[in-house]
């Protein structure tokens, strides 16, 4: 929750800045700063993952994640951006969740659910009145795990999270206009990132794919 509270800020910030940009672009509404949040349904391709531990031999496994969306701290997606006719830019952050369900004997559990966070910077065209994006940006984990009954303290990192890999998105989404201000839509991703995230006496590396549905809802200014 404090790291929403904390992007959340960080957005409107960013929001506040587009809107002083904006006295300084050209007029005739060629240019419009707008945000907007979604949640929905993930699938998470099952994908080989290997937990290290000091002294123990490796654990590896083709992993299958869960996300429960609607469960402790729902999944959601925020962005921010500023359009231009038919291209925008966007700064997004998807709160994704993975809860390792395949876990091993060694494994009492392993969760990155206070987010498996891509932070993404995305170039979006407008085609048809469907929107094409592509961006690409850093993971930001939350990782929780008890391994060989050794339990990772969650102490470290910035407020227990880490910048642990890269990620990158494609979607597609289609926006209904409510008034001129309000709009709706859908939107269909695909996300891959990889992290390597710590553990007691070791590390974990987990990449993940994964699809999205969202419904959307945004607010142009």
């Amino acid at each position: 929750m404090i790291l929403s509270a904390v992007l959340f800020g960080l957005l409107l910030q960013a929001d506040q800045q587009l809107l002083q940009l904006e006295h300084f672009l050209p007029r005739g509404g060629e240019y419009r700063p707008y945000v907007s949040v979604g949640a929905g349904l993930q699938y998470n391709v099952p994908m080989p993952i290997v937990i290290r531990q000091t002294g123990e031999p490796d654990i590896r496994l083709t992993a299958r994640f869960s996300t429960r969306p609607f469960f402790e701290v729902p999944y959601y997606d925020v962005k921010a951006g500023l359009a231009w006719k038919l291209w925008a830019g966007e700064l997004e952050l998807v709160h994704h969740k993975l809860y390792l369900d395949n876990r091993p004997p060694e494994v009492d559990t392993f969760e990155i659910t206070h987010g498996y966070n891509p932070i993404l910077l995305n170039v979006v065209r407008e085609q048809s009145g469907v929107a094409f994006r592509a961006g690409a940006g850093i993971l930001l984990a939350h990782p929780q795990s008890t391994v060989r009954g050794l339990r990772f303290p969650e102490t470290g990192g910035i407020l227990g999270w880490y910048v642990s890999g890269p990620a990158a998105q494609l979607s597609v989404s289609k926006w209904f206009d409510i008034n001129r201000q309000l709009f709706a839509g859908f939107e269909g991703k695909f996300v891959g990132a990889w992290a390597r995230v710590p553990i007691e006496q070791g590390s974990a590396d987990v990449p993940n794919l994964s699809l999205h549905g969202l419904v959307t809802v945004g607010w142009r200014f």
